[in-house]
């Protein structure tokens, strides 16, 4: 089963060269410089040679390369390029997975495709085609997803590296562990313990690894000595409704922003797709004004809501948002998709009003007769195969 791992390293800076083109070869950083300590978030290979690392305060990267260029990531472009490339990947196989802890990777199961394209390797030429020929893509090769990214990770830009199945010992022996799928911190104290390679990682006992690193340890032991059965899962389909808006003038302030979005909100769910249904998640995009820059915050609700309280859920969040710069456009996109949900509205008589009546009365009825009458549910043990153990009846006493 041949799966392939294309990957494009330093993924938002590369994005950001389908812009400036010009910069290509040059050393470039991410960075946050709306933030109150700058820092560099990723660096090119062009800015790794100079020393820059990431984590490194802006000023001495500065330092180490003066020639260095600054880029601020544009997360609505990154997401809509990388949604492009796996559109595009799945015209040509129908199994295709995104990485979910590296945007710009993804894994594509080949099988049935060399009936297509002749080999396997014409197979993955094809989907490095897939990406535009300056964000570098290059892939990986092998029987196993973990082995194809780290294929990837040492193939050249543009081109395919292949691990046969009696390769995959050798050559993952002398990967570095950084590729191992650990935490930074975890990856740091191997590094510290003196275990350079998955080679050596290896050589620990798989129980003391568990031990050590729990789980998580000992599935990347299994992986590192080449042992991966995991199959490609493409992720499930989802519906959705975007709509977007220009704004007239660009949105200096939340309430101008607000009241943009609840225009929007308002004409979402007048749409057949709305019309009747519920949300659970409303992912909101910004283009802000200028250099081309962009902010992107996605909003997950408790359960499904629909007009007026996503508006709510809208204004709360809004609160706590600094806002970049003057807002142009505005995207909303909601999903998680159901039909409309009943809610069970509270009593008018449990009102706090009446709370002090109801009170009273419920200390007539136990001085009456002893206990109290009224008695409320209370859930013990929901997991329970025995419907009479999943909940009690408590006397209530207030």
């Amino acid at each position: 089963m041949p799966i392939v791992c294309l990957r494009i390293p330093c993924f938002a800076l590369r994005i950001a060269l389908l812009e400036s083109p010009h910069l290509d070869g040059h050393p470039l950083l991410l960075s946050n410089p709306q933030s109150g300590r700058a820092i560099v978030l990723d660096a090119t290979p062009e800015a790794l040679d100079k020393g820059i690392r990431p984590g490194m305060n802006l000023r001495e990267a500065s330092a180490l390369c003066p020639t260095a260029v600054v880029l601020a990531a544009d997360p609505v472009r990154e997401s809509t390029v990388g949604q492009r490339i796996q559109e595009r990947l799945e015209h040509l196989s129908p199994l295709v997975e995104p990485d979910a802890g590296e945007p710009g990777c993804w894994y594509i199961d080949l099988t049935g495709l060399e009936r297509h394209y002749g080999t396997y390797a014409h197979a993955a030429q094809r989907l490095i085609a897939c990406a535009n020929p300056i964000l570098r893509a290059r892939a990986g090769m092998a029987s196993g997803k973990f082995t194809a990214r780290v294929a990837a990770g040492v193939a050249r830009a543009g081109s395919i590296r292949t691990i046969t199945d009696e390769d995959v010992p050798a050559f993952l022996a002398e990967a570095p562990v950084k590729w191992l799928p650990l935490p930074p911190e975890v990856i740091h104290q191997l590094d510290r313990l003196g275990i350079p390679t998955l080679g050596a990682f290896t050589k620990l006992p798989a129980r003391k690894v568990a031990a050590r690193f729990g789980p998580a340890g000992r599935a990347a032991w299994d992986l590192a000595r080449g042992q991966d059965n995991r199959p490609v899962i493409p992720p499930a389909r989802t519906q959705s409704v975007v709509e977007e808006l220009a704004m007239p003038d660009p949105a200096v302030s939340r309430e101008m922003l607000m009241t943009g979005l609840r225009q929007m909100v308002t004409r979402a769910f007048g749409t057949p797709a709305l019309r009747g249904k519920h949300v659970r998640q409303v992912t909101l995009h910004a283009i802000l004004e200028g250099e081309r820059r962009s902010w992107e915050r996605t909003l997950t609700l408790k359960e499904p809501c629909g007009r007026e309280r996503v508006i709510h859920a809208l204004t709360l969040r809004l609160q706590a948002i600094e806002m970049a710069g003057p807002v142009e456009t505005v995207t909303l996109e909601f999903s998680g998709i159901v039909n409309e949900v009943a809610r069970q509205s509270a009593f008018s008589m449990m009102g706090p009003r009446a709370a002090a009546p109801l009170t009273a009365a419920i200390h007539q009825l136990k001085h009456r007769y002893g206990l109290s009458p009224i008695y409320h549910i209370v859930e013990v043990e929901p997991w329970s195969r025995i419907p009479e153990r999943r909940h009690a009846l408590i006397a209530y006493d207030p």
